[in-house]
Protein backbone atom coordinates (compact mmCIF):
# COMPACT_ATOMS: atom_id res chain seq x y z
CA UNK A 1 0.00 0.00 0.00
CA UNK A 2 2.69 2.65 1.16
CA UNK A 3 4.22 1.90 -2.50
CA UNK A 4 1.25 2.74 -4.19
CA UNK A 5 0.84 5.88 -2.42
CA UNK A 6 5.04 6.53 -2.95
CA UNK A 7 4.38 5.75 -6.97
CA UNK A 8 1.27 8.06 -7.26
CA UNK A 9 2.97 10.69 -4.98
CA UNK A 10 6.08 10.57 -7.37
CA UNK A 11 3.41 10.73 -10.47
CA UNK A 12 1.87 14.14 -9.06
CA UNK A 13 5.45 15.72 -8.46
CA UNK A 14 5.82 14.74 -12.07
CA UNK A 15 2.75 16.09 -13.45
CA UNK A 16 3.25 18.85 -11.50
CA UNK A 17 6.50 19.71 -13.05
CA UNK A 18 5.22 19.14 -16.13
CA UNK A 19 2.22 21.76 -15.77
CA UNK A 20 4.66 24.18 -15.66
CA UNK A 21 5.30 23.71 -19.51
CA UNK A 22 2.49 22.20 -20.40
CA UNK A 23 -1.35 22.82 -20.72
CA UNK A 24 -2.34 19.14 -21.11
CA UNK A 25 -1.24 16.13 -19.45
CA UNK A 26 -1.45 12.26 -20.47
CA UNK A 27 -0.23 9.44 -19.05
CA UNK A 28 -0.37 6.19 -21.20
CA UNK A 29 0.20 2.19 -20.90
CA UNK A 30 2.51 0.40 -22.92
CA UNK A 31 -0.30 0.18 -25.32
CA UNK A 32 -1.16 3.68 -25.11
CA UNK A 33 -3.67 3.73 -23.58
CA UNK A 34 -4.83 6.97 -21.52
CA UNK A 35 -4.09 6.12 -17.90
CA UNK A 36 -3.90 9.43 -16.13
CA UNK A 37 -5.53 12.73 -17.78
CA UNK A 38 -4.91 16.55 -16.45
CA UNK A 39 -5.66 20.34 -17.87
CA UNK A 40 -7.54 21.64 -21.05
CA UNK A 41 -8.05 18.23 -22.62
CA UNK A 42 -11.50 17.92 -22.29
CA UNK A 43 -12.01 21.58 -23.48
CA UNK A 44 -10.63 20.83 -26.92
CA UNK A 45 -11.72 17.19 -27.53
CA UNK A 46 -15.57 17.88 -25.96
CA UNK A 47 -14.99 14.16 -23.98
CA UNK A 48 -14.36 14.22 -20.22
CA UNK A 49 -11.41 12.52 -18.31
CA UNK A 50 -13.60 10.00 -17.30
CA UNK A 51 -13.95 8.91 -21.27
CA UNK A 52 -11.07 9.39 -21.84
CA UNK A 53 -9.27 7.16 -19.27
CA UNK A 54 -8.40 3.32 -20.73
CA UNK A 55 -9.31 4.84 -24.55
CA UNK A 56 -6.39 4.41 -27.01
CA UNK A 57 -4.70 7.74 -27.39
CA UNK A 58 -5.21 7.99 -30.95
CA UNK A 59 -9.29 8.67 -30.14
CA UNK A 60 -8.05 11.90 -29.22
CA UNK A 61 -5.09 12.49 -31.89
CA UNK A 62 -5.78 13.69 -35.65
CA UNK A 63 -6.37 10.75 -38.47
CA UNK A 64 -4.01 12.20 -40.40
CA UNK A 65 -1.18 12.87 -37.41
CA UNK A 66 -1.75 8.65 -36.11
CA UNK A 67 1.00 7.08 -37.71
CA UNK A 68 2.84 10.42 -36.77
CA UNK A 69 2.34 9.99 -33.32
CA UNK A 70 2.82 6.10 -32.95
CA UNK A 71 5.96 6.28 -34.71
CA UNK A 72 8.01 8.64 -32.60
CA UNK A 73 6.01 7.51 -29.29
CA UNK A 74 7.38 3.67 -30.37
CA UNK A 75 10.94 4.93 -30.42
CA UNK A 76 10.54 6.35 -26.76
CA UNK A 77 12.59 5.24 -24.32
CA UNK A 78 14.97 6.44 -21.22
CA UNK A 79 17.31 7.75 -23.56
CA UNK A 80 15.04 8.92 -26.59
CA UNK A 81 12.36 11.13 -25.25
CA UNK A 82 10.11 13.40 -27.37
CA UNK A 83 11.50 16.96 -27.94
CA UNK A 84 8.98 19.06 -28.47
CA UNK A 85 7.45 17.66 -31.70
CA UNK A 86 3.87 19.24 -33.62
CA UNK A 87 1.08 17.04 -33.06
CA UNK A 88 -2.61 17.68 -34.18
CA UNK A 89 -5.31 16.53 -31.41
CA UNK A 90 -9.06 15.44 -33.02
CA UNK A 91 -11.53 19.03 -31.74
CA UNK A 92 -15.03 18.87 -31.24
CA UNK A 93 -15.57 19.39 -35.02
CA UNK A 94 -12.00 19.11 -36.62
CA UNK A 95 -8.48 18.95 -35.85
CA UNK A 96 -6.96 21.59 -34.18
CA UNK A 97 -4.23 23.55 -34.84
CA UNK A 98 -0.72 22.18 -34.44
CA UNK A 99 0.10 21.74 -30.83
CA UNK A 100 3.56 21.03 -28.85
CA UNK A 101 4.16 18.11 -27.68
CA UNK A 102 7.20 16.70 -25.15
CA UNK A 103 7.52 13.29 -23.36
CA UNK A 104 9.16 10.50 -21.99
CA UNK A 105 9.10 7.62 -20.20
CA UNK A 106 9.77 7.10 -16.29
CA UNK A 107 11.36 3.62 -15.66
CA UNK A 108 10.22 4.19 -11.23
CA UNK A 109 6.02 4.66 -12.71
CA UNK A 110 6.14 1.65 -14.60
CA UNK A 111 8.22 2.56 -17.67
CA UNK A 112 4.99 4.77 -18.63
CA UNK A 113 5.19 7.60 -21.07
CA UNK A 114 3.92 10.86 -20.13
CA UNK A 115 3.00 13.44 -22.71
CA UNK A 116 2.81 17.26 -22.34
CA UNK A 117 0.85 19.54 -24.76
CA UNK A 118 1.72 23.07 -24.90
CA UNK A 119 -1.22 25.35 -26.84
CA UNK A 120 1.32 28.40 -27.44
CA UNK A 121 -0.09 31.76 -27.78
CA UNK A 122 -0.63 31.12 -31.44
CA UNK A 123 -3.29 28.52 -30.86
CA UNK A 124 -6.51 28.99 -32.39
CA UNK A 125 -5.63 31.56 -34.48
CA UNK A 126 -5.08 30.98 -38.67
CA UNK A 127 -1.85 30.15 -39.57
CA UNK A 128 -0.97 31.16 -43.45
CA UNK A 129 0.86 27.91 -44.35
CA UNK A 130 -0.53 25.66 -46.39
CA UNK A 131 -0.41 21.51 -46.40
CA UNK A 132 -0.52 19.10 -49.27
CA UNK A 133 -4.22 16.92 -49.05
CA UNK A 134 -2.22 13.54 -49.86
CA UNK A 135 0.91 13.49 -47.30
CA UNK A 136 0.06 16.26 -44.51
CA UNK A 137 3.32 17.93 -45.56
CA UNK A 138 3.87 21.51 -46.83
CA UNK A 139 3.29 22.84 -50.05
CA UNK A 140 6.29 24.51 -52.18
CA UNK A 141 5.54 27.82 -50.61
CA UNK A 142 5.48 26.85 -46.97
CA UNK A 143 8.05 24.60 -46.76
CA UNK A 144 10.25 27.40 -47.71
CA UNK A 145 9.00 30.08 -44.71
CA UNK A 146 9.10 26.98 -42.59
CA UNK A 147 12.00 25.82 -43.10
CA UNK A 148 13.54 29.29 -42.89
CA UNK A 149 12.32 29.53 -39.53
CA UNK A 150 13.20 26.18 -38.26
CA UNK A 151 16.72 26.61 -39.51
CA UNK A 152 16.88 30.49 -38.03
CA UNK A 153 15.52 29.27 -34.61
CA UNK A 154 17.90 26.17 -33.98
CA UNK A 155 20.98 27.89 -35.53
CA UNK A 156 20.41 30.66 -33.22
CA UNK A 157 20.59 27.58 -30.71
CA UNK A 158 23.85 26.70 -32.07
CA UNK A 159 22.60 23.56 -33.43
CA UNK A 160 23.86 21.60 -36.29
CA UNK A 161 20.97 21.59 -38.68
CA UNK A 162 21.06 19.98 -42.10
CA UNK A 163 18.40 20.42 -45.29
CA UNK A 164 17.65 17.28 -47.17
CA UNK A 165 15.97 17.39 -50.29
CA UNK A 166 14.91 14.02 -51.95
CA UNK A 167 13.30 12.93 -55.42
CA UNK A 168 11.41 9.66 -55.16
CA UNK A 169 11.15 9.07 -58.62
CA UNK A 170 7.80 7.18 -59.42
CA UNK A 171 5.90 7.31 -56.23
CA UNK A 172 3.23 9.65 -57.70
CA UNK A 173 2.52 6.62 -60.40
CA UNK A 174 2.88 4.40 -58.01
CA UNK A 175 0.17 5.88 -55.68
CA UNK A 176 -2.07 6.62 -59.07
CA UNK A 177 -1.85 2.89 -59.66
CA UNK A 178 -3.42 1.86 -56.03
CA UNK A 179 -7.08 1.80 -54.90
CA UNK A 180 -7.89 5.60 -53.50
CA UNK A 181 -7.34 3.84 -49.78
CA UNK A 182 -3.77 2.39 -50.49
CA UNK A 183 -2.65 5.33 -52.32
CA UNK A 184 -3.89 7.64 -49.20
CA UNK A 185 -2.28 5.04 -46.79
CA UNK A 186 1.23 5.50 -48.80
CA UNK A 187 1.17 9.15 -49.12
CA UNK A 188 0.40 9.25 -45.67
CA UNK A 189 2.79 7.38 -44.34
CA UNK A 190 5.76 9.08 -46.28
CA UNK A 191 4.63 12.46 -45.16
CA UNK A 192 4.36 11.17 -41.38
CA UNK A 193 7.97 9.06 -41.38
CA UNK A 194 9.42 12.09 -42.75
CA UNK A 195 8.11 14.61 -40.17
CA UNK A 196 8.52 12.62 -37.50
CA UNK A 197 12.76 13.07 -38.72
CA UNK A 198 12.21 17.07 -39.50
CA UNK A 199 13.36 19.14 -36.66
CA UNK A 200 10.19 20.11 -34.67
CA UNK A 201 8.58 16.80 -36.30
CA UNK A 202 6.86 19.76 -38.65
CA UNK A 203 9.67 21.27 -41.03
CA UNK A 204 8.92 18.64 -43.85
CA UNK A 205 7.66 19.58 -47.20
CA UNK A 206 6.19 18.61 -50.56
CA UNK A 207 8.12 20.44 -53.50
CA UNK A 208 6.57 18.45 -56.38
CA UNK A 209 4.66 15.08 -56.80
CA UNK A 210 8.29 13.18 -56.36
CA UNK A 211 10.22 15.93 -54.37
CA UNK A 212 10.15 16.62 -50.95
CA UNK A 213 12.37 18.19 -48.28
CA UNK A 214 13.07 18.29 -44.71
CA UNK A 215 15.20 20.19 -41.86
CA UNK A 216 16.57 17.99 -39.55
CA UNK A 217 19.38 17.63 -36.91
CA UNK A 218 22.92 16.66 -38.18
CA UNK A 219 22.69 13.25 -36.59
CA UNK A 220 19.85 12.44 -39.01
CA UNK A 221 21.33 9.29 -41.34
CA UNK A 222 19.43 9.82 -44.62
CA UNK A 223 20.77 6.41 -46.22
CA UNK A 224 18.65 4.68 -43.54
CA UNK A 225 15.68 7.43 -44.38
CA UNK A 226 15.99 6.60 -48.12
CA UNK A 227 15.91 2.80 -47.61
CA UNK A 228 12.88 3.55 -44.79
CA UNK A 229 10.47 4.87 -47.90
CA UNK A 230 11.72 2.43 -50.29
CA UNK A 231 10.16 -0.27 -48.18
CA UNK A 232 7.10 1.73 -47.59
CA UNK A 233 6.99 1.48 -51.78
CA UNK A 234 7.47 -2.17 -51.80
CA UNK A 235 5.22 -2.75 -49.39
CA UNK A 236 2.08 -1.06 -51.01
CA UNK A 237 3.04 -2.23 -54.13
CA UNK A 238 4.02 -5.90 -53.02
CA UNK A 239 7.25 -5.82 -53.81
CA UNK A 240 6.84 -4.71 -57.01
CA UNK A 241 8.24 -1.34 -57.26
CA UNK A 242 11.51 -0.46 -55.43
CA UNK A 243 11.89 3.58 -55.67
CA UNK A 244 15.13 5.08 -57.31
CA UNK A 245 15.32 7.70 -54.20
CA UNK A 246 17.61 10.57 -54.34
CA UNK A 247 19.21 12.39 -51.87
CA UNK A 248 21.35 16.03 -51.48
CA UNK A 249 22.17 16.99 -48.43
CA UNK A 250 23.08 20.56 -47.22
CA UNK A 251 25.14 21.93 -43.87
CA UNK A 252 23.27 24.99 -42.67
CA UNK A 253 25.14 27.91 -40.98
CA UNK A 254 21.92 29.88 -40.07
CA UNK A 255 24.21 32.09 -37.56
CA UNK A 256 26.02 33.50 -40.36
CA UNK A 257 23.68 34.18 -42.65
CA UNK A 258 21.30 37.17 -42.52
CA UNK A 259 17.29 36.30 -42.56
CA UNK A 260 16.94 37.91 -46.43
CA UNK A 261 20.08 35.56 -47.37
CA UNK A 262 18.94 32.60 -45.68
CA UNK A 263 15.33 33.59 -47.73
CA UNK A 264 16.91 33.80 -51.05
CA UNK A 265 19.28 31.10 -50.56
CA UNK A 266 16.16 28.41 -49.63
CA UNK A 267 14.45 30.15 -52.68
CA UNK A 268 17.92 29.56 -55.02
CA UNK A 269 18.18 25.89 -53.80
CA UNK A 270 14.67 24.81 -54.12
CA UNK A 271 14.55 26.31 -57.45
CA UNK A 272 17.36 24.32 -58.31
CA UNK A 273 16.07 20.93 -56.95
CA UNK A 274 12.84 21.59 -58.51
CA UNK A 275 15.06 21.35 -62.01
CA UNK A 276 17.74 19.11 -60.86
CA UNK A 277 17.27 17.10 -64.52
CA UNK A 278 18.95 19.73 -66.48
CA UNK A 279 21.87 19.08 -68.44
CA UNK A 280 24.29 21.23 -66.27
CA UNK A 281 23.05 20.14 -62.86
CA UNK A 282 22.47 17.15 -61.07
CA UNK A 283 21.48 15.92 -57.39
CA UNK A 284 25.51 15.82 -56.71
CA UNK A 285 26.01 19.03 -57.22
CA UNK A 286 23.13 20.06 -54.63
CA UNK A 287 25.39 18.40 -51.68
CA UNK A 288 27.05 21.01 -49.89
CA UNK A 289 27.33 23.82 -47.77
CA UNK A 290 24.51 26.70 -47.84
CA UNK A 291 26.74 29.50 -47.89
CA UNK A 292 27.77 28.24 -51.18
CA UNK A 293 24.16 28.59 -52.79
CA UNK A 294 23.46 31.79 -50.79
CA UNK A 295 26.91 33.17 -52.31
CA UNK A 296 25.28 31.67 -55.69
CA UNK A 297 22.11 33.45 -55.20
CA UNK A 298 23.71 36.87 -54.39
CA UNK A 299 25.32 36.76 -57.53
CA UNK A 300 22.22 35.85 -59.35
CA UNK A 301 19.78 38.51 -57.74
CA UNK A 302 22.56 41.06 -59.05
CA UNK A 303 22.40 40.11 -62.24
CA UNK A 304 18.59 40.03 -62.67
CA UNK A 305 18.66 43.27 -60.79
CA UNK A 306 20.99 44.39 -63.73
CA UNK A 307 19.13 42.88 -66.36
CA UNK A 308 16.22 44.71 -64.89
CA UNK A 309 17.61 48.44 -64.78
CA UNK A 310 19.70 48.07 -68.20
CA UNK A 311 17.04 46.62 -70.43
CA UNK A 312 19.26 44.18 -71.02
CA UNK A 313 16.70 41.71 -72.89
CA UNK A 314 13.99 42.15 -75.53
CA UNK A 315 10.66 40.80 -76.51
CA UNK A 316 10.39 37.75 -78.75
CA UNK A 317 6.67 37.36 -79.96
CA UNK A 318 4.27 34.36 -80.52
CA UNK A 319 1.21 34.40 -82.14
CA UNK A 320 -2.22 32.89 -80.75
CA UNK A 321 -4.44 31.87 -83.45
CA UNK A 322 -7.97 31.25 -84.32
CA UNK A 323 -8.44 27.49 -84.69
CA UNK A 324 -11.48 27.89 -87.47
CA UNK A 325 -10.56 31.17 -88.95
CA UNK A 326 -6.44 30.93 -88.75
CA UNK A 327 -6.35 34.66 -88.36
CA UNK A 328 -4.33 35.66 -85.42
CA UNK A 329 -6.29 37.37 -82.26
CA UNK A 330 -2.80 38.61 -80.67
CA UNK A 331 0.76 37.92 -79.79
CA UNK A 332 2.07 36.63 -75.63
CA UNK A 333 5.39 39.39 -75.36
CA UNK A 334 8.04 36.23 -74.52
CA UNK A 335 11.54 37.80 -72.73
CA UNK A 336 14.97 36.98 -74.56
CA UNK A 337 17.83 38.27 -72.51
CA UNK A 338 20.79 39.96 -74.49
CA UNK A 339 24.42 41.34 -73.35
CA UNK A 340 25.77 38.49 -70.84
CA UNK A 341 22.64 36.37 -70.33
CA UNK A 342 22.05 35.81 -74.35
CA UNK A 343 21.27 32.34 -75.15
CA UNK A 344 20.30 31.42 -71.46
CA UNK A 345 16.72 29.57 -70.69
CA UNK A 346 14.51 32.86 -69.60
CA UNK A 347 12.71 29.89 -67.54
CA UNK A 348 15.04 29.81 -64.81
CA UNK A 349 15.65 33.00 -64.02
CA UNK A 350 11.71 34.09 -63.68
CA UNK A 351 11.17 31.23 -61.82
CA UNK A 352 13.81 32.43 -59.57
CA UNK A 353 12.84 36.30 -59.64
CA UNK A 354 9.09 34.50 -58.77
CA UNK A 355 10.91 32.81 -55.29
CA UNK A 356 13.22 35.87 -54.36
CA UNK A 357 10.56 38.60 -55.01
CA UNK A 358 12.14 40.14 -58.11
CA UNK A 359 9.20 39.22 -60.42
CA UNK A 360 6.90 42.55 -60.09
CA UNK A 361 9.78 44.90 -61.06
CA UNK A 362 10.33 42.95 -63.89
CA UNK A 363 6.47 42.35 -64.86
CA UNK A 364 6.33 46.37 -64.61
CA UNK A 365 9.26 46.80 -67.21
CA UNK A 366 7.65 44.34 -69.54
CA UNK A 367 4.94 45.94 -69.63
CA UNK A 368 6.66 49.56 -69.95
CA UNK A 369 8.65 47.26 -73.27
CA UNK A 370 5.38 46.33 -75.10
CA UNK A 371 4.09 49.75 -74.81
CA UNK A 372 7.03 51.18 -76.14
CA UNK A 373 6.78 48.96 -78.70
CA UNK A 374 3.55 49.44 -80.15
CA UNK A 375 4.08 53.20 -79.96
CA UNK A 376 6.59 52.67 -82.20
CA UNK A 377 4.52 50.93 -84.76
CA UNK A 378 3.13 53.11 -88.07
CA UNK A 379 -0.35 54.04 -88.13
CA UNK A 380 -2.78 51.79 -89.47
CA UNK A 381 -0.87 48.77 -88.82
CA UNK A 382 -2.91 47.26 -85.29
CA UNK A 383 -1.33 45.02 -82.88
CA UNK A 384 -2.51 43.40 -79.80
CA UNK A 385 0.33 41.64 -77.53
CA UNK A 386 -0.44 40.32 -74.08
CA UNK A 387 2.56 40.78 -71.16
CA UNK A 388 2.74 38.29 -68.43
CA UNK A 389 1.59 38.97 -64.93
CA UNK A 390 3.25 36.36 -62.48
CA UNK A 391 -0.06 35.79 -59.77
CA UNK A 392 3.50 36.81 -57.01
CA UNK A 393 2.81 40.68 -58.46
CA UNK A 394 -1.08 40.46 -58.70
CA UNK A 395 -0.39 40.60 -54.86
CA UNK A 396 2.63 43.00 -55.01
CA UNK A 397 0.62 46.68 -53.97
CA UNK A 398 4.18 48.34 -55.42
CA UNK A 399 3.68 46.85 -58.87
CA UNK A 400 -0.35 47.01 -59.12
CA UNK A 401 0.40 51.04 -58.15
CA UNK A 402 2.86 51.52 -60.39
CA UNK A 403 0.94 49.46 -63.36
CA UNK A 404 -1.88 51.24 -63.31
CA UNK A 405 -0.55 54.86 -63.22
CA UNK A 406 1.37 53.37 -66.71
CA UNK A 407 -1.97 52.73 -67.88
CA UNK A 408 -3.70 56.07 -66.78
CA UNK A 409 -1.12 57.30 -69.14
CA UNK A 410 -1.20 55.43 -72.25
CA UNK A 411 -4.71 55.20 -72.71
CA UNK A 412 -4.44 55.28 -76.40
CA UNK A 413 -3.34 51.44 -75.56
CA UNK A 414 -6.51 50.21 -74.93
CA UNK A 415 -7.38 47.21 -77.55
CA UNK A 416 -3.65 46.66 -78.04
CA UNK A 417 -2.56 45.29 -74.71
CA UNK A 418 -3.79 42.32 -72.79
CA UNK A 419 -2.77 40.63 -69.21
CA UNK A 420 -1.60 36.69 -68.78
CA UNK A 421 -1.89 35.39 -65.62
CA UNK A 422 1.03 33.31 -64.85
CA UNK A 423 1.41 31.20 -62.16
CA UNK A 424 -2.12 31.21 -60.71
CA UNK A 425 -1.35 29.32 -58.15
CA UNK A 426 0.25 31.88 -56.22
CA UNK A 427 -2.54 33.82 -56.20
CA UNK A 428 -2.63 33.80 -52.29
CA UNK A 429 -6.55 35.78 -52.01
CA UNK A 430 -8.76 34.79 -54.68
CA UNK A 431 -10.89 38.00 -54.41
CA UNK A 432 -8.39 40.20 -54.32
CA UNK A 433 -7.09 38.47 -57.15
CA UNK A 434 -10.66 39.19 -58.99
CA UNK A 435 -10.52 42.91 -57.84
CA UNK A 436 -7.25 43.81 -59.62
CA UNK A 437 -8.53 41.69 -62.99
CA UNK A 438 -11.45 43.60 -62.53
CA UNK A 439 -9.78 47.00 -62.53
CA UNK A 440 -7.65 45.86 -66.04
CA UNK A 441 -10.88 45.21 -67.32
CA UNK A 442 -13.03 48.61 -66.82
CA UNK A 443 -9.93 50.28 -68.15
CA UNK A 444 -10.30 48.13 -71.46
CA UNK A 445 -7.78 45.76 -71.28
CA UNK A 446 -8.51 42.09 -71.77
CA UNK A 447 -7.53 39.55 -69.03
CA UNK A 448 -6.08 35.35 -69.79
CA UNK A 449 -5.59 32.83 -67.20
CA UNK A 450 -2.58 30.79 -67.81
CA UNK A 451 -1.94 27.37 -66.31
CA UNK A 452 -5.83 26.04 -66.57
CA UNK A 453 -6.61 22.60 -66.57
CA UNK A 454 -3.25 21.70 -64.73
CA UNK A 455 -4.74 21.20 -61.62
CA UNK A 456 -8.18 21.03 -59.93
CA UNK A 457 -8.00 24.28 -58.23
CA UNK A 458 -8.27 25.89 -61.79
CA UNK A 459 -12.14 25.10 -61.68
CA UNK A 460 -12.27 27.16 -58.25
CA UNK A 461 -9.79 29.90 -60.22
CA UNK A 462 -12.70 30.30 -62.97
CA UNK A 463 -15.58 30.52 -60.47
CA UNK A 464 -14.15 33.34 -58.68
CA UNK A 465 -11.95 35.35 -61.32
CA UNK A 466 -14.01 37.07 -64.07
CA UNK A 467 -11.88 36.58 -67.23
CA UNK A 468 -11.70 36.94 -70.93
CA UNK A 469 -10.06 34.08 -72.17
CA UNK A 470 -7.93 30.80 -70.56
CA UNK A 471 -5.47 29.13 -71.68
CA UNK A 472 -5.21 25.58 -70.97
CA UNK A 473 -2.29 24.09 -70.27
CA UNK A 474 0.45 21.76 -72.39
CA UNK A 475 0.12 18.77 -70.27
CA UNK A 476 -4.11 19.14 -69.68
CA UNK A 477 -4.16 19.22 -73.85
CA UNK A 478 -1.24 16.09 -74.19
CA UNK A 479 -2.84 14.23 -71.06
CA UNK A 480 -6.37 14.65 -72.86
CA UNK A 481 -4.87 13.78 -76.57
CA UNK A 482 -4.10 10.19 -74.63
CA UNK A 483 -6.49 9.67 -72.19
CA UNK A 484 -9.33 7.65 -73.22
CA UNK A 485 -12.01 9.90 -71.84
CA UNK A 486 -10.02 13.04 -72.93
CA UNK A 487 -11.75 13.90 -76.24
CA UNK A 488 -14.97 14.18 -73.79
CA UNK A 489 -13.20 16.27 -71.08
CA UNK A 490 -11.88 18.63 -73.40
CA UNK A 491 -15.15 18.81 -75.50
CA UNK A 492 -16.93 19.46 -72.07
CA UNK A 493 -14.95 22.24 -70.91
CA UNK A 494 -14.63 24.22 -73.78
CA UNK A 495 -18.90 24.19 -73.77
CA UNK A 496 -18.48 25.63 -70.10
CA UNK A 497 -16.13 28.24 -71.11
CA UNK A 498 -18.50 29.07 -73.51
CA UNK A 499 -21.31 29.02 -71.54
CA UNK A 500 -19.21 31.48 -69.35
CA UNK A 501 -18.84 33.49 -72.58
CA UNK A 502 -14.68 32.85 -71.72
CA UNK A 503 -12.50 32.27 -74.84
CA UNK A 504 -10.23 29.52 -74.78
CA UNK A 505 -6.68 28.71 -75.56
CA UNK A 506 -5.26 25.70 -76.30
CA UNK A 507 -0.93 25.85 -75.91
CA UNK A 508 1.96 23.53 -77.16
CA UNK A 509 0.29 22.71 -80.04
CA UNK A 510 3.28 21.71 -82.08
CA UNK A 511 1.95 19.32 -84.71
CA UNK A 512 -0.96 19.12 -86.99
CA UNK A 513 -2.75 16.45 -85.42
CA UNK A 514 -2.92 18.42 -82.19
CA UNK A 515 -4.60 21.08 -84.27
CA UNK A 516 -7.40 19.03 -85.58
CA UNK A 517 -7.70 17.74 -82.34
CA UNK A 518 -8.46 20.54 -80.06
CA UNK A 519 -10.20 22.41 -82.73
CA UNK A 520 -12.87 19.34 -82.84
CA UNK A 521 -12.77 19.89 -79.19
CA UNK A 522 -14.07 23.19 -79.24
CA UNK A 523 -11.23 25.28 -78.49
CA UNK A 524 -11.19 28.47 -79.88
CA UNK A 525 -7.52 29.25 -80.21
CA UNK A 526 -4.41 27.92 -80.74
CA UNK A 527 -0.56 28.59 -79.92
CA UNK A 528 2.13 26.53 -80.37
CA UNK A 529 5.61 25.42 -82.76
CA UNK A 530 3.35 24.50 -85.41
CA UNK A 531 3.27 28.23 -86.55
CA UNK A 532 6.88 28.96 -85.79
CA UNK A 533 9.20 29.21 -82.80
CA UNK A 534 9.38 33.00 -80.90
CA UNK A 535 10.67 35.49 -82.81
CA UNK A 536 12.05 39.13 -82.15
CA UNK A 537 10.62 39.74 -85.78
CA UNK A 538 6.59 39.79 -85.50
CA UNK A 539 7.01 40.23 -89.31
CA UNK A 540 8.34 35.93 -89.44
CA UNK A 541 4.77 35.57 -88.69
CA UNK A 542 3.20 37.40 -91.79
CA UNK A 543 2.11 35.45 -93.75
CA UNK A 544 1.40 32.83 -91.04
CA UNK A 545 2.94 29.51 -91.62
CA UNK A 546 1.08 26.43 -91.83
CA UNK A 547 -1.95 28.14 -93.42
CA UNK A 548 -3.27 25.31 -95.36
CA UNK A 549 -4.30 24.07 -92.14
CA UNK A 550 -7.33 25.94 -92.37
CA UNK A 551 -8.27 25.80 -96.21
CA UNK A 552 -12.10 24.57 -96.75
CA UNK A 553 -11.24 21.47 -97.26
CA UNK A 554 -9.14 20.74 -94.49
CA UNK A 555 -11.94 22.11 -92.59
CA UNK A 556 -14.45 20.30 -94.24
CA UNK A 557 -13.11 17.50 -92.96
CA UNK A 558 -13.82 17.98 -89.34
CA UNK A 559 -17.30 19.48 -90.09
CA UNK A 560 -19.05 16.49 -89.40
CA UNK A 561 -17.11 16.30 -85.95
CA UNK A 562 -17.87 19.98 -85.23
CA UNK A 563 -21.44 19.39 -85.95
CA UNK A 564 -21.78 16.77 -83.12
CA UNK A 565 -19.42 18.57 -80.88
CA UNK A 566 -21.87 21.55 -80.95
CA UNK A 567 -24.36 19.33 -79.93
CA UNK A 568 -23.24 17.84 -77.02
Amino acid sequence: MSNEISLKQERDRFVAFTFCWSDIVLELDHDFNIVFTGGAISAITGKSEEELIGKPITDIIAPDDHILFLQVASATDEANRIESISIRLQGRSRATPPIQMMGYRIKDLKNHLFIGLRLGDKFGKTSDLKKDDASGLYDEKSFLKAAQATIQKNTAKGEHVELTMLDMDQLQALANSLGNEDANHLMNSVGSYLRSNSLGSDSAGRIGDNQFGLVHSGDLKVDELQNKLSEMAANASGSDVKLDIKAATLEVDGQNISEEDLANGLAYTINRFKNARGKDFSMETLTRNMSDLVNEAHEKIATFKHVVAEREFFIAFQPIIGTRSGKIHHYECLARFRGDQAGKSPYEYIIFAEETGLIPEFDYVMAQAALQWLGQQPKGKEYCLAVNVSGYSVGDRGYIKNLMTLLKNNTWARGNLMFEITESSRLDNLQEANLFIQNLRKMGYKVCLDDFGAGAASFQYLSTLDVDIVKLDGSAIRNARQAPKGRSFLIALGNLCRDLKVETIAEMIDDAEGLTFVRECGISHVQGYLFGKPSPNIKDFDPLPQLELFSKKAMSNNAATLSVMTRI
